[in-house]
Order: structure tokens, then sequence, then C-alpha cells
């Protein structure tokens, strides 16, 4: 009896939990990509799923290039101030684009190193 009950609860916890365990990770080049290129390259969002992606992206690269200056040496980033959401989102996909075996990896991290790549810090 004891053993149903927890064959039972196994299954229970495993239908739980399945669906997290295949959802997509949200801090992943992958997840965020598509928003940055809805940033980057102006297409107008239709959904409305669209549009927070766009959004996510934007907030995302705010951070990058508020923490630029802070991070390690080998991402350090000095980002001027003159340039535009738009510029920042389409230099960081260009650079995310010319790696896509890394789209598994976290976004702030890659991000951070695509604003090294072109704004370091002196």
């Amino acid at each position: 009896m004891i053993r149903t009950k927890n064959i039972a609860l196994a299954i229970i916890v495993l239908v739980i939990t399945a669906p997290s365990a295949f959802s997509e990770d949200r801090r992943s080049v992958e997840f965020m990509l598509p928003g940055c290129q809805f940033e980057a390259f102006r297409p107008a969002p239709v959904q409305d799923n669209q549009w927070s992606q766009a959004f996510s992206c934007r907030d995302a690269l705010e951070v990058a290039v508020k923490n630029g200056p802070t991070q390690p040496a080998f991402l350090k980033a000095c980002v001027p101030e003159d340039t535009s959401p738009h510029d920042l989102a389409r230099m960081v996909v260009e650079f995310l684009e010319k790696s896509p075996e890394r789209y598994k990896e976290r976004f702030d991290i890659r991000a951070a190193a695509a604003l090294h790549s072109v704004w370091p810090c002196h």
C-alpha cells in the first residue's frame, strides 16, 4: 500500500514538473534574440508577445550597458551615452548571430561580450 502511494506521488510530481523541465530558458540567447531582432531591425511587432520580447531585450541591454564599466576586464564595456537603443541592439544581434552554437548560453554574458567587443573600456 505504501509502495503504491509512493509511486502515485512520484507520478504526480513528474506530471507537475515535466513542463517546466522542457520550457525555454528565459536567460538564454536563444530566448532573447527574437526580441532583440525586433529592436535592432525595427520590423513592427504584430503580436503582444513580440512587443514584450522587444521590451525584454531593450531592458536587458540597458542593464548590460549600466553594468558594463563594473564587469571583469574581459567583459568591461564603456558604451557612449549617445548610443541609441536601436544601434545597441543591432550591434548585439550581429555579434550574437555570428555564433549560433552559443545560443544556449546566458544572454547577459553574451551581450556583455558583444558590448566589450565594440566598446571596451580603456
